[in-house]
């Protein structure tokens, strides 16, 4: 029966002595648990610890992960210390407005934006955000954004921080038009005797505001995406944090089996049958029939060992029912959190972190086949996109890999695979200006890619990178190049996540440098207006279908006749970097009086069953909210 709950890597290059003969030369009161007066924290923060229990802590993590693994995660535990002692600065720290703000001012500058346009003068001091007339020429920055030196229509606009009171690690954007945020419990973060404890908030993007929904256990680190019914589904998560004085040496993260789905109609969670390991870091893909691939993870065994049994979950017809899983295949992924996608042959791509990770699972066999190697690898966290161009009497697809580490350094090597010609192999595709990983990409209604975040560092958190990049083109078009638009103020490298919200505008939540309990229930969030909404009134969908069948033509009725195209894009379902659900689906149009008339294609392999947002662009490229369709 479903549960019903009331609303309320890979490692990097470091000499290991070396780190850890610094990380213990810090003087002792500097990884004692005490904080600082001045940057006091709640109790539960246990970012710094006494030398000799970091040391063993140290010692075990490079046994079961091998030494450079283990120092990338000692070192984001010393920067975590710093934030606990107060001696590293937290982005964006004191800087807030009330959610209800934050619309008012995101309004007005839009607003104040089509007055200039007109040729009126505007009046955009005290909007916040970086909402005010062109910097002459120049990068731009974040005094630039804090002064209000940015135009909009050019550089886009964020909003200022507000509150979001939960760490936004995993986020999905359900179909009634909210976003479910999940996480650790912040209170018992890091402590084994409470490792099943998480929390959850439903967000409204109307208001900016939300309600807690326990989750049924931590599923914190699950893989994630959406059926066609509109159900999430999470596989894996937390079963046990380390622990040091775990007996055998099974001292390290441990994956769970359970696996859950959830009704956003009705807030029901039910089980579903336990996979056959536990998986901690997996990745989940939809396919064309609506059966879910679920590769990769930690076990649950607490040595480190990342599961290789390839398990498929079949759903149950019924919305709050219980389905079947099985084990179909073994594969040996190179990493964690490894990228996949749905190819338009039916099969399942995978893709990175290592190179030479480029295989295909064919799912009327099982059978895995290989593909020309990557271009790079994508170690620690790097981004990938589906973009489906079926406008044209020959659709194409386009899957672009993007960022991570090379375990030496961060990189973009952005490359890209024609989805109907897998074997041609990888290619390059044109490059961030900013090497990063731990960033966000997320697909715009435009065809245009938005990458977000990350940071620069060998790790976590350090060297944050705080520039927005935008590509130039539809993604299909790999002759553009990235812009540098403003600068969003909240710090968003590991942890954090950017989705797109259905009134064409990006969410970014920031990420958990302050993992205490008092940072997390002050948890910031931001939203980004991309350039296209500053250059006039949205167009409104004032009628279209719920459900659309595959191969079906449909009307769309807009308020005005200059709608020029159509496209589906799915709501998001992204954690570390990785977005399980996203993709985007331009449609073949026919201009009518106040409308489109769009096709779908007739293929599920192209557009898995589901819940699209479905959005209309006018013939200035200003795209309208979003409608939410059922494609069946």
């Amino acid at each position: 029966m479903p549960y019903h709950f009331t609303p309320a890597s890979r490692p990097i290059a470091l000499s290991s002595a070396f780190f850890l003969a610094n990380l213990l030369a810090m003087p002792l009161a500097s990884l004692a648990q005490t904080p600082s007066a001045s940057h006091a924290h709640a109790r539960n923060a246990k970012a710094c610890q006494p030398a000799d229990i970091e040391a063993k802590k140290h010692r075990h993590e490079t046994e079961t992960l091998g030494a450079r693994h283990a120092d990338q995660h000692a070192h984001m535990r010393l920067v975590q210390c710093e934030v606990e002692r107060g001696v590293r600065k937290v982005p964006a720290k004191g800087i807030l407005k009330s959610a209800d703000q934050t619309l008012k001012d995101d309004e007005a500058a839009k607003q104040a934006a089509f007055k200039t346009r007109k040729g009126k003068p505007a009046d955009l001091r005290g909007l916040g955000g970086g909402s005010a007339l062109a910097e002459p020429g120049g990068t731009p920055t974040l005094a630039a954004a804090a002064a209000g030196n940015l135009d909009p229509a050019t550089m886009g606009r964020w909003s200022d921080p507000f509150i979001i009171p939960v760490v936004g690690v995993a986020a999905v954007l359900l179909h009634t038009g909210n976003v479910m945020f999940w996480s650790y419990d912040p209170v018992d973060y890091h402590n084994p005797a409470n490792s099943k404890n998480g929390v959850a908030f439903i967000w409204n993007p109307s208001s900016r505001t939300g309600y807690n929904i326990p989750p049924p256990e931590n599923v914190w680190c699950a893989g994630q995406t959406i059926l066609s019914d509109g159900r999430v589904y999470l596989a894996g998560g937390n079963l046990r944090y380390p622990d040091p004085n775990a007996p055998g040496g099974a001292t390290n993260w441990a994956g769970t089996l359970t696996n859950y789905t959830f009704n956003p109609l009705n807030e029901l969670w039910a089980k579903q049958p336990d996979m056959v390991r536990g998986r901690w870091y997996p990745t989940v893909t939809q396919l064309a029939d609506n059966r879910v691939v679920i590769t990769s993870g930690m076990d649950e065994t607490g040595y480190g060992a990342i599961t290789n049994a390839v398990e498929v979950l079949t759903p149950d017809p019924n919305i709050d029912g219980i389905g079947t899983i099985q084990v179909v295949s073994t594969h040996n992924s190179s990493g964690l959190y490894p990228l996949q996608f749905l190819l338009p042959s039916g099969q399942m791509l995978e893709a990175g972190p290592n190179a030479a990770s480029s295989f295909q699972l064919n799912p009327a066999t099982w059978n895995w086949s290989g593909l020309p190697r990557m271009k790079s690898d994508h170690y620690y966290l790097g981004n990938g996109i589906s973009y489906t161009d079926a406008s044209p009497a020959q659709p194409r697809q386009l899957i672009m890999v993007a960022g991570g580490h090379t375990e030496k350094i961060p990189l973009a090597a952005n490359e890209w695979l024609d989805g109907f010609n897998p074997a041609l192999g990888w290619k390059t595709y044109p490059q961030w200006q900013t090497p990063r990983h731990n960033a966000n990409t997320v697909i715009l209604p435009d065809g245009t890619l938005l990458t977000v975040g990350g940071n620069k560092g060998l790790y976590g958190y350090e060297d944050a990178e705080f520039s927005t990049e935008l590509y130039s083109k539809a993604a299909i078009d790999t002759t553009g190049t990235w812009l540098k638009l403003a600068p969003h103020t909240i710090q968003a490298a590991y942890h954090s996540t950017a989705i797109l919200l259905p009134d064409a505008t990006v969410l970014l939540s920031q990420d958990d440098m302050d993992y205490s309990a008092q940072a997390a229930f002050q948890h910031k969030a931001q939203v980004y207006s991309p350039p296209y909404l500053f250059k006039g009134p949205q167009p409104k969908i004032t009628a279209a279908p719920t459900n659309v069948a595959y191969g079906q033509s449909f009307n769309i009725s807009t308020d005005r006749s200059d709608m020029v195209s159509a496209v589906l894009v799915a709501p998001g379902a992204t954690t570390h970097g990785n977005d399980m659900h996203q993709r985007a689906i331009k449609l073949r149009v026919q201009p009518r009086t106040n409308g489109l008339t769009a096709t779908v294609p007739s293929s599920s392999a192209l557009v898995p069953p589901g819940y699209y947002m479905l959005f209309v662009m006018d013939s200035q490229g200003i795209p309208s909210v979003a409608k939410f369709v059922r494609v069946t």
